[in-house]
């Protein structure tokens, strides 16, 4: 084969991946530090068997990073680490745009997993190729990962026989998350009355499907908080908000703070 004529779409984008030893330069909030820098997911594993204690503090709690484990953290989710000594680690800031993982990302919560004979290798072949142009180091990046984030997966009650079935549903919000989307619209994608869909939505996923665009919105108006000068009433009628006063409340309630204190605080 042409190796011209080969493509390969990736699943997983690497925005920076490292080994480092970190002490109390760690001691920072998240936005001056970079430590999950804008739109980017997290992968965590900590090598050393220090006593160390290192602690992430989320908007929904706090995340003490161990050793021996992988952690999964969301884009968006810490606000500053704290530790008392040093430690040796992995990370990884990643994106996906594959669309189920926009349904990952609203049902994870941060989570870890033991790590096992493969895990330092995963780490070490994302760092030794993230950065490099080529399909083979594109391929073996995403598959790296695609590897690790499979056992932290395996946390979330959901089957992947359900994602597969509403991939098309998935994919419709992605398209459409801007407009006024009816629960009969997507319940006519797999031909079902809407009661029927909103129950089987549900019991997949745990969330509404319009808790499920509420969450999508609700992250991309992050995105373009952090990434733009517009308005927030500019930004809530992008991402489908009609009442910028709706959006405002609803930003405060599910993110913590307000999207003028997020978008300072990204500046800082």
């Amino acid at each position: 084969m042409d190796k011209a004529s080969f493509s390969y779409k990736k699943s997983y984008y690497v925005k920076n991946a490292r080994f480092q030893k970190v002490g109390t330069e760690w001691n920072a909030n998240d936005w001056n530090a970079g430590l999950n820098p804008t739109g980017c997911h997290v992968l965590y594993y900590r090598t050393d068997s220090n006593p160390t204690k290192a602690v992430l503090h989320m908007l929904d709690g706090s995340l003490e990073i161990e050793p021996g484990k992988i952690y999964f953290v969301p884009a968006f989710s810490v606000l500053r680490s704290e530790i008392n000594g040093e430690i040796e680690k992995y990370y990884v800031h990643f994106q996906s745009d594959l669309v189920e993982f926009g349904l990952y990302r609203q049902l994870f919560e941060s989570c870890s997993v033991p790590a096992n004979s493969l895990t330092k290798e995963l780490f070490d072949i994302i760092v030794d190729n993230y950065d490099k142009k080529t399909i083979s180091s594109e391929m073996k990046v995403s598959g790296a990962i695609e590897i690790l984030m499979a056992d932290l997966i395996e946390n979330i009650a959901v089957l992947p026989r359900d994602v597969e079935r509403f991939k098309p549903v998935l994919q419709y919000i992605e398209n459409n998350y801007r407009q006024k989307i009816p629960v009969s619209t997507l319940a006519k994608i797999l031909n079902v009355t809407t009661v029927y869909f909103s129950n089987i939505f549900k019991a997949a996923f745990h969330i509404s499907p319009k808790q499920y665009i509420l969450g999508k919105r609700l992250f991309e108006s992050q995105l373009l908080l952090s990434g733009t000068d517009m308005s927030v009433r500019e930004i809530a009628e992008r991402v489908g908000f009609e009442n910028e006063n709706y959006f405002s409340e609803l930003f405060s309630a599910k993110v913590g703070i307000s999207a003028l204190r997020f978008r300072k605080n990204l500046k800082m």
